[in-house]
């Protein structure tokens, strides 16, 4: 089913065309990811759906009934509200079944230990949580994501991400998490110079499909250099050594020029690599040595007696959930913070540099060129040369993050530490980023939730474990989820044995009368709730229902799939 068709959708501020004329649809059950650049106008796109803005031309058709929730990466939550009354702001009693997926949402996101707190004395991380538990139970029609993983945690992405994958929602989703992508999304909208580009299918097939563009892009590219220097090798001859003049070819090779510039530039900057072409700065053999170290905050450790000697060319990710310690490590190293025991040695030759997860702001008078003067290197980082010159305050949020962070990397750290930093970032930055520090010859520490990212470019992981213990994993991400799921699954085995020898017995456990009753009446419920699906299903797939009939048997829908899967939880727990 259609729920909105966008038409020859245009955007202008003054001369520029960030919108140029998008057609595309968005249907029911839908799961679609937009990727662009950033400053490619994937906000501005956003905004004229959810009518925040206007198009400069073109039209947006949506179903009159349409119901469309907004996940913001600014704040939109209400200040003055506690915590509970923002999320429980429905008729508890009149809903049960909302109030039991919201306090797992609750659950899941950490959000329950400030329920009865301020919104306005959060941070900005958990006023983010707060919001995407909210528009996750508000049964959209479609839900709007704007990267909803920044400030959350990789357990939390996890759960995000299954949650996303099972449900039936409709989705439209901008996020730099390629394993999001890859896993959730059933269509990519690539806004591609001004317009959308469709691909049905997940982000592996975008990408084989986008380096096909590409390679047919440098093929008319190099087709159309052949012409232009041909052109301009008639042009440069003396007038005397040609035949007649010829004003319509004069006016031809004008046009030849005009494109192949453009279309130059165009491929270079899509397709920059970062090369940093500076002096190296030396790294002397001793570099950190971290000998029993121990620090708290009154109850709470966060580190227990922790070691390690850091050596040349050493890539380590930091994991671990929200409030374990992982921060508190970082300021440690740069001695920002005092330990509590144990010794911290650093090298004389050792120069760090912190890339942090803040709001990044620039002196008002600064340009661009002013805070990084390297015409090439600006380039090369996807700034064109048209931009140089603009006051750096002026970028969107993502490109400032770009600025800043090339800002850091010209100094040439030998030791650098990144704290988030893909977040803000569009996918080809992170790309860009990434070939970078697959080349950086220091050592790198890396606190990310981004999974993709840590994989490529991590060789070993520390996993703050809370309480205390960190620890080192010698692998990729991946590898230290599969390891952890089949320690998961070896557990479970060894339960279910226990259980089956524990039934076995005389003094097996058995089920009250209560609960056989229950669990016979839970069986019959979910027949009948999965007999109902099935009607309904085919009622929506009568092209002459009426509108408001799909509405209706949407949400009779929506509501039985959830009260389906509660039953089956109870179920299984009943089942042991």
């Amino acid at each position: 089913m259609l729920y909105l068709k966008v038409t020859d959708l245009k955007k202008s501020y003054t001369a520029k065309k960030l919108i140029d004329g998008v057609d595309c649809t968005i249907s029911k059950w839908q799961k679609v990811a937009l990727v662009a650049k950033n400053g490619a106008g994937k906000s501005t796109f956003l905004k004229l759906l959810l009518d925040e803005e206007h198009p400069s031309d073109g039209t947006i058709e949506r179903r009159e009934w349409l119901r469309i929730a907004y996940l913001a990466q600014d704040n939109r939550l209400d200040d003055t509200k506690t915590v509970r009354d923002v999320l429980y702001d429905f008729d508890v009693d009149g809903d049960r079944e909302q109030t039991v997926e919201l306090d797992i949402a609750v659950n899941k996101l950490n959000i329950a230990g400030y329920l009865d707190q301020i919104v306005g004395s959060l941070s900005g991380g958990e006023k983010k949580r707060v919001a995407l538990a909210k528009v996750l139970m508000g049964n959209p029609d479609i839900l709007i994501l704007d990267e909803p993983t920044n400030h959350l945690d990789l357990t939390m992405i996890e759960w995000l991400e299954w949650y996303l994958k099972k449900s039936h929602m409709t989705l439209l989703m901008v996020t730099h998490d390629r394993y999001f992508l890859e896993r959730v999304c059933t269509d990519i909208f690539e806004l591609h110079r001004g317009k959308i580009v469709a691909f049905p299918g997940n982000y592996s097939y975008y990408l084989e499909k986008k380096a096909a563009r590409e390679e047919h892009e440098q093929q008319q590219l190099h087709k159309l250099k052949q012409v232009y220097k041909h052109e301009l090798s008639w042009m440069k001859r003396a007038p005397s050594g040609r035949q007649t003049k010829s004003t319509s070819r004069e006016t031809r090779f004008d046009g030849i020029e005009d494109r192949y510039e453009d279309n130059k530039d165009i491929m270079f900057h899509e397709q920059a690599k970062l090369v940093l072409s500076i002096e190296k700065r030396q790294l002397g053999g001793k570099i950190i040595n971290l000998h029993k170290i121990k620090k708290s905050f009154g109850e709470k450790k966060i580190l227990a007696e922790f070691s390690h000697e850091f050596r040349h060319n050493e890539r380590i990710g930091i994991i671990g959930k929200n409030g374990v310690g992982k921060s508190t490590f970082v300021r440690l190293l740069l001695g920002e913070e005092p330990i509590d025991n144990g010794k911290i040695q650093t090298g004389e030759t050792v120069v760090f540099w912190h890339y942090q997860q803040k709001d990044i702001q620039f002196p008002d008078d600064k340009r661009i060129s002013d805070i990084v003067d390297n015409r090439k290197l600006l380039e090369q980082f996807l700034f064109p040369v048209n931009q140089h010159h603009v006051v750096a305050n002026n970028l969107s949020g993502g490109e400032k993050r770009r600025l800043h962070l090339l800002s850091i990397l010209v100094n040439n750290p030998n030791f650098l530490i990144l704290d988030e930093p893909t977040n803000d970032l569009d996918l080809v930055t992170i790309a860009v980023l990434e070939e970078f520090l697959l080349q950086y010859e220091w050592c790198l520490l890396v606190v990310s939730h981004d999974r993709f990212f840590m994989d490529r470019i991590t060789d070993h992981l520390f996993v703050f474990e809370g309480d205390g213990v960190v620890n080192d994993f010698w692998g990729t991400y991946s590898e230290y989820t599969k390891e952890k799921e089949e320690v998961v699954k070896k557990k479970k085995n060894k339960k279910k044995i226990v259980v089956e020898a524990e039934e076995e017995s005389s003094t097996k456990k058995k089920l009250s009368y209560m609960e056989k009753r229950e669990l016979d009446l839970l069986m019959k419920d979910l027949l009948t709730l999965e007999a109902r699906k099935d009607e309904i299903n085919i009622l929506l797939n009568n092209k002459d229902i009426h509108y408001d009939d799909i509405r209706k048997l949407s949400e009779e829908l929506g509501k039985i799939i959830r009260l389906v899967e509660q039953k089956e939880y109870r179920w299984f727990e009943l089942q042991g």
